[in-house]
């Protein structure tokens, strides 16, 4: 059975406990998510999978309260892990792409979500390239990912976050 695998860079930051998880959560309530679908927070900062869940349990009730329920979160919640890690060393994602496989296989879907500073948007880019975690191949599940506003500072910008995304991801 193919799973999804949604990796958040940037998930120790506002933007995830104040949108993404919530958003993410109501999808999981209402049964909107693919089945087996994981959630991996990849930042900086050292949490275990407890802390960060504590941490993004603690978003959903204060920033989307009325949604909260502890069963449901508990559901939830069994699929999120965390793996600390910096966006420009390559062998943090040779970690995290460890990690990712302990929980799915190669023919799983995988969605990265760049929650980071714009800077940081080619750079991630180049390096899930680097690491092989952006190469779709026969028997793999799609590969995507979404840069978070703004895209580029000016055209020419754009335009070169634009190149870097389409020479990793296809």
């Amino acid at each position: 059975m193919s799973a999804t695998t949604i990796v958040i860079f940037g998930a120790s930051g506002d933007l995830t406990a104040r949108k993404l998880v919530p958003a993410l959560f109501s999808n999981h309530r209402k049964g909107r998510l693919p089945e087996n679908t994981r959630v991996i927070g990849f930042s900086r900062s050292r949490f275990s999978d407890d802390e960060f869940r504590e941490k993004l349990r603690a978003g959903v009730e204060l920033f989307a309260p009325d949604l909260y329920d502890a069963d449901a979160w508990a559901g939830f919640a069994a699929n999120v892990h965390y793996q600390a890690g910096d966006a420009g060393r390559l062998n943090d994602y040779r970690k995290l792409e460890q990690l990712i496989h302990g929980y799915a296989g190669p023919g799983d879907d995988r969605l990265y979500y760049l929650s980071t500073m714009p800077d940081i948007y080619p750079v991630a880019v180049q390096m899930l390239g680097d690491a092989g975690m952006a190469r779709e191949s026969p028997g793999a599940g799609y590969r995507r990912v979404v840069v978070e506003k703004p895209f580029g500072r000016d055209l020419n910008s754009a335009r070169a976050l634009n190149t870097v995304v389409h020479n990793v991801f296809q």
